[in-house]
């Protein structure tokens, strides 16, 4: 797991600044979504969960206490982390949180719809999909 603070640039003429760059070249999906979650509540609400998909998980407000490879970090508004492919995780939220994820990876040729997609990663459809 990597967890780092988001920053901003100081100046809007030089607007966009990189702060985790990952090279995957056998990706071939890509997810984005949303959370939103209780204070108190548990993902997965017991064990561990893991996905085959590489997670990027920004936190726009709330906090987190998220174990994973080996390591329990508390993630706050504004923090931002990542969880390789098939990493044991679980999460403990200890504020009500909203955060935005994306999951990137290859997936197998079972995946022919985003249904497929989502019951990959155990995520809810939205409704614009």
């Amino acid at each position: 797991m990597q967890a780092e603070k988001l920053n901003w640039a100081d100046d809007t003429a030089q607007p966009l600044l990189q702060h985790m760059c990952f090279v995957d070249p056998s990706a071939n999906a890509v997810v984005v979504g949303t959370g939103h979650f209780s204070a108190g509540q548990m993902m997965p609400t017991d064990g561990f969960s893991k996905y085959g998909m590489r997670e990027i998980s920004i936190i726009l407000e709330g906090a987190i206490e998220t174990e994973s490879g080996g390591q329990t970090r508390v993630l706050k508004r504004g923090d931002i982390v990542t969880i390789p492919p098939d990493q044991q995780q679980r999460s403990r939220f200890l504020e009500d949180t909203k955060l935005v994820y994306v999951f990137f990876g290859a997936m197998d040729g079972s995946v022919n719809s985003k249904a497929d997609l989502s019951s990959k990663i155990d995520v809810a459809q939205s409704s614009a999909l």
